[in-house]
């Protein structure tokens, strides 16, 4: 019997972005949900309960900033964020960890084959 797939939440609002990553966790194997702006990224990290959420900061509706606030306050989830940003200030990246990011990755720093690569190593780390 086949391992699950992953299930990866996207939360976006630049399609280009969005789609790219999609493509690339796809290639992989991941089941990939996106979501346009904070607030529908909310709804569905809830409704799917994704074993990973990649979250942008700067987003119409909620920034990702209040996201992390919000599910963080939302006791019954237990969600593993990886915050991925052009914003960066060390400030930011404190303040995304503070609320509750796991990880903080510059955008710019990742291809899409080497974000699904850091994000994989990530999970793996997480079973051990």
């Amino acid at each position: 019997m086949s391992e699950a797939k992953r299930k990866i939440l996207i939360i976006e609002d630049n399609t280009d972005i969005q789609q790219l990553y999609r493509y690339a966790f796809e290639a992989e194997g991941y089941d990939v949900k996106t979501s346009n702006n904070g607030l529908d990224g909310i709804t569905d990290a809830v409704e799917l309960v994704p074993d990973i959420i990649l979250l942008d900061v700067m987003m119409p509706e909620m920034n990702g900033f209040e996201v992390l606030e919000a599910l963080k306050n939302n006791t019954s989830l237990k969600l593993h964020v990886i915050v991925i940003s052009n914003l960066t200030q060390d400030q930011e990246k404190q303040k995304a960890l503070q609320r509750g990011a796991d990880m903080y990755l510059i955008k710019s720093d990742y291809e899409g084959p080497d974000l699904v690569a850091k994000v994989s190593a990530y999970l793996e780390s997480l079973k051990k």
